[in-house]
């Protein structure tokens, strides 16, 4: 039985390993997605209706210039509009969109970014055996990527298999270089509020953020 009390929200987290290759509107539909994961979160539910509207907005100028010059507008055009149904909560055409993406992922990066997307969304949505399934197919892709580690390790502890989750936690802490401001690790450990729940469980976790505490203490003491 897990002793933590996971509080599993539909709000979420969007990064981008590579923030200087997205376009204007792909950049502020990332800061519009954050920004409404947050009003939704906060219970700010005006707030949540004017960014939705104005994502809806950029979702249509991106349509208009075919995905904004992108080299593979079948893949992207559906894949920004999945994350803009994800992050105001509607779950279930977030999947639907980015299934709909899946086939056209030409490249490895895009076949990760899509599987990586399915297995965060079916957490939230409570469906953890699927997005088990998911993760695994995005490991093959991406063994390495941070974001599919931890969303990862997630959807294994949700589905009960906290021994394979302890065990992707136990490889990032052989990874101390990852441990600095600003990487998609840290950025994780400091805002996703499952994976502090997670660690009463997983000592591998636990230790990671314990190394992190005292890597950002001492910088403040310096």
């Amino acid at each position: 039985m897990l002793s933590a009390s996971i509080n599993v929200t539909d709000t979420s987290l969007v990064t981008s390993p590579t923030p200087d290759d997205m376009s204007p509107i792909e950049a502020a539909i990332m800061d519009g997605c954050n920004a409404l994961h947050a009003a939704r979160h906060d219970g700010d539910e005006v707030e949540a209706r004017r960014i939705r509207d104005e994502l809806f907005e950029l979702l249509a100028r991106y349509d208009e210039t075919d995905a904004e010059g992108h080299p593979n507008p079948a893949w992207a055009r559906p894949n920004q509009r999945a994350l803009v149904h994800s992050a105001a909560g509607e779950l279930d055409e977030a999947v639907r969109l980015e299934i709909a993406a899946l086939p056209y992922a030409d490249t490895p990066r895009r076949k990760e970014i899509s599987l990586g997307n399915l297995t965060d969304r079916c957490i939230r949505a409570g469906r953890y055996e699927e997005a088990v399934e998911w993760f695994m197919l995005a490991q093959e892709v991406a063994p390495d990527r941070i974001p599919i580690l931890l969303t990862g390790l997630q959807a294994l502890y949700l589905a009960g298999y906290t021994d394979e989750a302890n065990e992707v936690c136990a490889c990032l802490l052989d990874m101390p270089a990852l441990l600095t401001e600003h990487s998609e690790l840290t950025a994780y450990l400091d805002y996703e509020d499952r994976l502090k729940d997670m660690a009463i469980d997983l000592p591998a976790l636990a230790e990671l953020f314990k190394r992190w505490h005292e890597k950002k203490n001492m910088k403040a003491e310096s």
